[in-house]
């Protein structure tokens, strides 16, 4: 009988062993869903080429950031859709940041709507270089409210410079970094920013010095001369106590820059930051970026054109004598006086003449590029004598 009850205590347990492993399933199931709940997801949309080779390389940045943020270690990924708005929005399920790289504000016009609900509902949302100039309207009515800031023409400004990048004292977004980073871009300055915003502040300064103006650019104005000396947020962001975070960044015009550790460390903090992640004590880790790695994905590649790392030398330009008069600078909003019907018709002479070349002179013709041409593109007409090819 003993024998007995000991059997059967033993074919209980062998019947219980099942219930236990599927208990045990379920358990870790829980915890793995926990896990990929806890993992943050980081959207990145590169715009379309617009710019040169290695100007403007939207794709490649968003593709070296991403890889970056993949192989740090950190529990969050990165994913990369380039040029056009997504056609499946699926992608954006789980999506605890989306950072824009694009011209223009990138390809958002007609998802405002769409995107202003993802960001109330906390997702975080960053544009960098280009992407921080939308028009106007769109700026006024979303980026405000999204960054906290954007650049609107006529007030903010453009040139290329060389900077010394200050992150924010005692803030995750300078983790890692311990002096300014020091870098040459095109980048903005003198940003629109809301006049009362309690949870919008800079993360990155700079002072612009007119020895470190490069080239002053199409939009520069008497904004920028006042601002000469002044701390500028290069970098800032809105932490609202509810909804999605975001941060602009007016940096990223030279592709080449994303060599720069420093630089690059500045960015994943943000975006890490963004997603609402934790920055380690020593910023997000990355390897340093070789030759081939900035080469890859490029858009517009040049046969046998190589695109070198930094050597430092971006740094020792010299500057750029300031413009003394830009168009619509200086003006203080005074019209400018009509022509005369005199000078006008002159104007018109001069047009028409500079319209057609002198069929006897065999030399390279242009007609002039005037200050009222729409297109600033014109074309080049060629007479030579015994001419049969052009290399």
């Amino acid at each position: 009988m003993q024998i007995q009850k000991c059997y059967q205590s033993k074919a209980r347990g062998k019947r219980a062993l099942p219930g236990a492993l599927a208990i045990l399933f379920i358990l870790c199931a829980l915890l793995a869903s926990e896990a990929a709940a806890a993992r943050k997801k980081v959207l990145f949309i590169a715009g379309h080429p617009s710019h040169s080779n290695g100007e403007h390389e939207f794709r490649a940045g968003c593709m070296l950031l991403a890889k970056a943020i993949n192989d740090s270690g950190l529990d969050i990924e990165a994913v990369v859709h380039s040029y056009d708005w997504p056609k499946d929005e699926s992608i954006f399920e789980g999506v605890d940041a989306v950072v824009i790289y694009a011209d223009a504000g990138g390809p958002i016009r007609n998802k405002l709507t769409f995107l202003d609900e993802k960001v109330k509902a906390g997702m975080g949302i960053m544009f960098m270089h280009y992407g921080v100039h939308p028009p106007k309207q769109i700026g006024q009515d979303y980026f405000l409210d999204w960054i906290g800031g954007y650049f609107e023409t006529g007030w903010s400004v453009n040139p290329h410079w060389i900077a010394d990048l200050a992150p924010k004292a005692n803030h995750p977004v300078g983790n890692g970094i311990d002096k300014p980073v020091k870098a040459y871009d095109e980048f903005y300055f003198n940003m629109r920013f809301p006049t009362d915003c309690d949870e919008c502040y800079p993360l990155v300064t700079a002072s612009p010095q007119p020895d470190r103006m490069v080239r002053y650019i199409n939009l520069w104005n008497e904004h920028g001369d006042a601002a000469f000396g002044k701390p500028q947020a290069l970098m800032w962001c809105r932490d609202p106590k509810s909804g999605g975070r975001g941060i602009g960044f007016t940096g990223g015009h030279y592709h080449k820059n994303w060599a720069i550790d420093d630089f690059r460390k500045l960015a994943l903090n943000s975006i890490v930051l963004l997603a609402r992640g934790e920055v380690p004590a020593t910023g997000v880790p990355s390897q340093p970026l070789t030759q081939e790695h900035l080469n890859a994905n490029l858009d517009r590649p040049k046969p046998g054109e190589v695109l070198p790392l930094p050597d430092g030398s971006e740094l020792t330009q010299k500057p750029m004598a300031r413009p003394q008069d830009p168009a619509n600078y200086g003006r203080k909003g005074k019209t400018k006086p009509k022509a005369s019907k005199a000078k006008k018709k002159a104007r018109k002479s001069n047009k028409a003449k500079a319209a057609a070349p002198d069929a006897a002179s065999p030399q390279a013709w242009t007609r002039p590029l005037l200050s009222s041409d729409k297109e600033r593109l014109v074309q080049v007409e060629l007479m030579v004598k015994g001419l049969k090819e052009i290399y």
